[in-house]
Formats: structure tokens, sequence, C-alpha cells
């Protein structure tokens, strides 16, 4: 049974893949629909999106990418927020915000540990 979810969650990667490859927007956007309720990681899911629509050249995937930072930051992954915050800024180079929250988010990467073993 196992093997069988697996199959089937590599294949919707495959025609993902392939539905955007071939410029098949809308399919895309369908199959992306399905394969986001398997993800069970809304950041990821709003950065895949973010990813699809790029591809596309639609000005929404840089909302999904802000969405998908906000929720890293909310889910204390900071390196993610910050990689996708730096992926922003080489589509917007002049984007002060990005470039603000990206220095935030280094602060808070180079702050000691508050946590003790």
């Amino acid at each position: 049974m196992k093997q069988t979810i697996t199959d089937t969650y590599n294949i919707a990667w495959f025609k993902l893949a392939e539905c955007v490859s071939r410029g098949e927007k809308e399919r895309a956007l369908g199959v992306y629909r399905l394969l986001a309720h398997s993800l069970n990681d809304d950041a990821l899911a709003a950065q895949l999106k973010g990813d699809i629509l790029l591809t596309f050249n639609v000005q929404e995937a840089l909302e999904r990418y802000e969405e998908a930072a906000t929720l890293y930051i909310r889910s204390n992954r900071i390196n993610k927020a910050t990689y996708v915050y730096e992926h922003l800024l080489t589509l917007q180079p002049h984007n002060k915000t990005y470039r603000s929250h990206i220095q935030q988010l280094q602060a808070q990467l180079r702050a000691p540990s508050t946590a003790t073993v």
C-alpha cells in the first residue's frame, strides 16, 4: 500500500514537470492543487506555486513567494525564509523591503541561541 502512495506521489511530480515544460499553465496549476494536498507543508506549497507561476511570467508569483517566506518564518525555518527573500531580490534587485527582510533574518541567524541543553 505504501509503495502505491509513493508511486502516485512520484507520478504527480513528474506530471507537474511535464505540464510546465510543455507550457500548459492551467494543467500545471491543476496538478499543483492535487500535489499540494500531499505536501503537508503550506510554506513549501506556496513556494512551489510561486515557482510554477514564475515559469509562466505571472506577477502573482511574487505574492506566493512572500507568502512562503512568511510561513517559513512562522514555523521558525529562518534559513528557508532567507533563501526565498534572496530569490525575490534576484527577481526585483532594487526592492528595499526584500533587502531589509534578508538583513533582519540574517541577524536572527547570527544571534546566539537562547535555548539551553
